[in-house]
């Protein structure tokens, strides 16, 4: 597969490496003060921001190419983007975390919220930490747990989220199920970039040939009720 990055900074330099270690070619690399030719791309990845959306868009519409959104902060955008890429007739991966873990720990928590909404005396929270240099709180990852608790549950959990930027912690979410008998926590922690990055090129591997915009678990779990 014949891969072109968008955004070059850690996270893309991590995805070119994962990229090639899988036998993929990155053949195309663009960032802030550095343009190219496509050469050939079969797949666009975008880790850049989400002011520099439109650019990766145009890449991938006007091209005619599959696209890998590991952009956040556009959710906003959801409809309009889906209708360019709709139009264009390609096909397209979001989410808020392409960490395959991740993405099992959101199904777990829609799941966990489905069951200790049953029981009166539970209440859910989430704890997220990153390091200080994080500036976003709280985390997408966070916000999706929470969306999946208070989706699985019918609404009757709402997790509260309490975010930390300290010290050098990558990415560490807890969600728990408090109750005067007991106490239940189910934790996800990221101990680098390579997952993400491992997900987006998987990502990337089974977009091609779609059409439309589906989120990156609908893609490896099959549909699910959350939008």
């Amino acid at each position: 597969m014949k891969v072109a990055l968008h955004g070059y900074g850690k996270m893309g330099k991590t995805i070119e490496r994962v990229a090639v270690e899988r036998g993929h070619e990155v053949v195309a690399i663009f960032d802030v003060d550095r343009r190219a030719e496509l050469n050939g791309a079969e797949v666009v990845i975008d880790f850049s921001h989400a002011a520099a959306l439109d650019d990766a868009l145009s890449l991938a519409c006007d091209n005619g190419i599959a696209l890998v959104i590991g952009t956040t902060g556009w959710n906003d955008r959801v409809d309009a983007v889906r209708e360019r890429i709709e139009a264009a007739k390609i096909g397209a991966v979001y989410a808020s975390n392409f960490s395959p873990g991740a993405n099992v720990t959101f199904a777990l928590a829609r799941r966990a919220g489905e069951l200790f909404a049953r029981f009166e005396q539970y209440a859910a929270g989430i704890e997220e930490r990153h390091h200080s240099q994080k500036l976003d709180a709280p985390s997408g990852t966070a916000i999706k747990i929470a969306d999946e608790v208070k989706s699985g549950s019918g609404g009757k959990l709402a997790p509260a989220i309490a975010s930390s930027r300290v010290g050098a912690e990558f990415g560490l979410h807890t969600l728990f199920f408090d109750s005067p008998d007991d106490l239940i926590e189910l934790s996800h922690r990221a101990r680098g970039r390579d997952g993400f990055a491992r997900g987006a090129v998987v990502a990337a591997e089974l977009v091609r040939g779609r059409t439309g915009l589906v989120r990156f678990d609908e893609l490896v779990f099959g549909a699910t009720e959350t939008s």
